[in-house]
């Protein structure tokens, strides 16, 4: 029996279509290799087949696709045999896709470099961990409520950390749902009830995450709050002291429907007591002694073995889009107003001081534009189609133009909406809107808001008189994001939605073991993607803290101290803060570390390695021979 075993995968015709297969298996032929070659190795036949071939090997190479892939699933199938000498090369990348003449020379010299390596190379150290059953919830919205209500229904205690004083995020302020338009408070508002309730649910509101340690299932994070003033554990939200106050609006309540949890806060810039006046009314009408105005802020410090992040999503800011007059003109809206104006629970919306006659949406304000967001949110069509049928059965009579590029409806129902749209009388144009303009175009427009647009199907500009305009902005990070993926180590995408550690196998997952993303905090999702990731990433979360134990893979970077000449750069360049100057010169942090490789090839001096020298050295060799 051969020692070392090369496996060779053709990847469905992706590989063994382009490189030849045959050749590669006649030019690695020796007396301690063996080559295999199957059609797709990560199917259940094909780990079987690895599995079954690997047998009494000192060590495997699997030729096949990119490590994000499947390198954790052979690593595990070939470890559950107590096989730790393991490289996978991918030839489909590297060669098959990218070699502009033979790749199959290239996928040759880069399984010979391979060989090399996993021949020198040596198992990082490792430890064995017992997870900590408890999960550390970033944010309260739809995606937080859903994870935090999955994992304790499976036995964990869960820390729900939600920076406003309230939960439920924007989910608060949807009237109806997209696309079959059920009442949002229906659907959402038993999800907030069955929250207050849970037993394992421990909530903490106007908190951030200041600190994040430890090793994956054994996390030790540090949590700041910001005070309410009114004591959690003896208000029973019976509303008296919002009736007293002499600030008007009141200085105290709950300025959100459906208060989770039901319990008020009071605004320290606009309360008369924080600006130096005796006024103590809310206090001395409190039957339970729960206002507190020496409250002041506090940390704590939480033991965890993950944490879900679920900061999700907001619209972009339409005061940017300066031609459009949001924020200067008072009938220029955005379609976030319009869901707010909505949910107040008026029969008559307030934002409406008289009836519309005429209404323009203005989809893409700012999307898909390099000088603002150079991308499209793709929910945002949806989302607006939906506002415009509602206030269609509000105002009957009006007249709804919608300005659209490109109109993107998700799923048969979403097409549907738009033909019931049509049918009452909306009106869609394709074009962009130039601008927004109080200048009236005629005498008989006094008074009217004059919007310029494009009709691009029919080749004609179009000046239309309005009494609204609604903007359909798109969607961008929450505040904090960019500081709360430095904390934790994640990678934000160009956009700054935090990047999945793969998109189509680990949805959930990070670059970093046992902190997992749910909701819109990767891209924008509506309610039901929402959900289902969430449900996704709690999942994942239980499924990784209900283990007996887990091992724990010690840092893979090498630091040679003769070599450093304390430049320091690598501690500028690592994306997850794993490197930290010391004493000694350089000290990397295991539990951060993730073996991207960015110190390596960023260190002028060559101080640093991925694998022992040697195996650096042998690859090299092989590559260049």
């Amino acid at each position: 029996m051969k020692d070392w075993r090369v496996f060779l995968c053709e990847c469905g015709g992706n590989i063994g279509e382009v490189v030849d297969l045959s050749r590669l298996a006649r030019e690695l032929k020796g007396k301690e290799l063996e080559i295999l070659r199957h059609p797709f190795l990560c199917s259940p036949e094909g780990q079987d087949f690895l599995v079954r071939k690997s047998r009494r090997a000192k060590g495997v190479l699997v030729a096949a696709c990119a490590p994000d892939l499947h390198e954790e699933t052979f690593r595990r199938l070939l470890r559950a045999q107590g096989l730790e000498r393991f490289r996978l090369v991918p030839i489909r990348e590297e060669a098959a896709w990218t070699a502009l003449s033979d790749p199959t020379a290239k996928a040759l010299r880069l399984i010979r470099a391979g060989l090399a390596a996993l021949k020198e190379t040596r198992s990082p150290p490792a430890i064995t961990l017992r997870p900590r059953p408890a999960l550390l919830v970033i944010g309260g919205g739809a995606a937080g409520i859903t994870a935090a209500l999955k994992a304790s229904e499976a036995g964990l205690t869960v820390y729900l950390l939600e920076r406003e004083p309230f939960l439920g995020g924007k989910a608060l302020y949807l009237d109806r749902l997209y696309p079959r338009l059920e009442c949002a408070s229906c659907v959402f508002s038993p999800r907030l009830s069955a929250l207050a309730r849970a037993e394992r649910v421990e909530i903490f509101t106007r908190a951030r995450l200041v600190r994040l340690s430890g090793l994956p299932g054994d996390f030790e994070a540090e949590i700041e709050s910001q005070p309410r003033y009114v004591r959690l554990d003896r208000c029973h939200g019976c509303g008296r002291c919002l009736s007293v106050c002499p600030v008007e609006p009141p200085a105290i309540g709950w300025p959100v429907p459906h208060p989770v949890p039901k319990v008020p806060v009071i605004n320290p810039f606009r309360c008369l007591r924080f600006k130096g006046q005796s006024c103590r009314k809310c206090e001395k009408v409190c039957p339970r002694g729960a206002i507190d105005f020496e409250d002041t802020w506090g940390r704590r410090t939480l033991r965890v073995g993950g944490v879900i992040v679920a900061t999700g999503f907001r619209p972009y800011a339409a005061e940017k889009i300066f031609h459009y007059g949001y924020g200067r003109l008072p009938r220029v809206i955005t379609l976030f107003d319009l869901e707010k104006a909505f949910s107040s629970g008026e029969k008559k919306p307030e934002i409406f001081k008289s009836p519309p006659e005429r209404v323009t949406f203005v989809h893409c304000a700012g999307s898909r534009d390099r000088r603002h967001l150079p991308y499209c949110s793709e929910i945002c069509c949806g989302l607006a189609v939906k506002a415009s049928l509602r206030l269609k059965e509000l105002y009957p009579r009006a007249e709804i133009y919608h300005f659209y590029q490109d109109l993107r409806l998700k799923d048969p129902e979403g097409e549907g909406l738009y033909h019931r749209a049509r049918a009452m009388g909306i009106r869609f144009l394709r074009g962009r809107v130039a601008e927004v303009s109080e200048v009236p175009w005629s005498p008989e427009d006094e008074g009217r808001l004059l919007v310029l647009a494009e009709d691009t199907l029919l080749r004609r500009k179009i000046r239309l008189a309005v009494d609204l305009v609604v903007l359909v902005p798109g969607f961008v990070p929450e505040l904090g994001a960019g500081e709360l993926a430095s904390l934790l180590g994640l990678c934000p995408g160009e956009a700054g939605f935090f990047e999945p550690r793969e998109n189509k196998v680990d949805p959930a997952g990070t670059v970093r073991r046992g902190i997992w993303l749910a909701g819109a905090c990767s891209g924008p999702r509506d309610l039901s993607e929402t959900v289902a990731s969430a449900e996704a990433a709690a999942l994942e979360a239980v499924n990784f803290l209900s283990r007996p134990e887990i091992l724990v893979e010690q840092s893979r970077v090498e630091w040679q101290e003769t070599r450093c000449g304390r430049c320091y750069l690598c501690v500028e360049l690592c994306p997850f803060k794993a490197l930290v100057p010391a004493e000694e010169g350089l000290r990397v942090l295991p539990e951060l570390c993730s073996a991207c490789g960015l110190c390596v090839s960023a260190c002028p001096s060559g101080a640093l390695f991925l694998e022992a020298p040697e195996a650096v050295f042998f690859q090299l060799l092989a590559v260049l021979g």
